[in-house]
């Protein structure tokens, strides 16, 4: 017959060896991945022509006042290339959220 230190010792042994296994597994560890995002370009830029500056003409016999006259055309000159720059940047602005090409997307999604 089984002695209830025998029965006992069984129902430990056996509630411990189940208990290790009724154990959860273990939470995933998160892990920071870096993506690199692509940036649109909505149009193409094409580069300005460089200017040509009336101090690359200087020589060093210049008057100074041909070297001011040269300096204060030469800062026109790249005044007027920023401008430039800027409006083909502007011109190349995201197009807007109610544009005709979103509009489309749209009916085609609903199709």
């Amino acid at each position: 017959m089984v002695t209830a230190a025998k029965a006992f010792a069984a129902i430990a042994i056996i509630s411990a060896v189940g208990g290790c296994a009724a154990r959860p597994p273990m939470a995933p560890r998160p892990v920071m991945v870096k993506v690199p995002v692509p940036v649109p370009v909505y149009c193409p830029l094409s580069l300005p022509d460089k200017p040509r500056l009336p101090i690359s003409e200087l020589t060093p016999s210049s008057t100074p006042a041909d070297t001011i006259r040269a300096y204060a055309s030469a800062v026109a000159i790249l005044k007027g290339a920023v401008r430039q720059r800027d409006q083909m940047i502007t011109g190349c602005a995201a197009p807007a959220a109610n544009s005709a090409n979103n509009a489309n997307t749209a009916k085609i999604a609903a199709k």
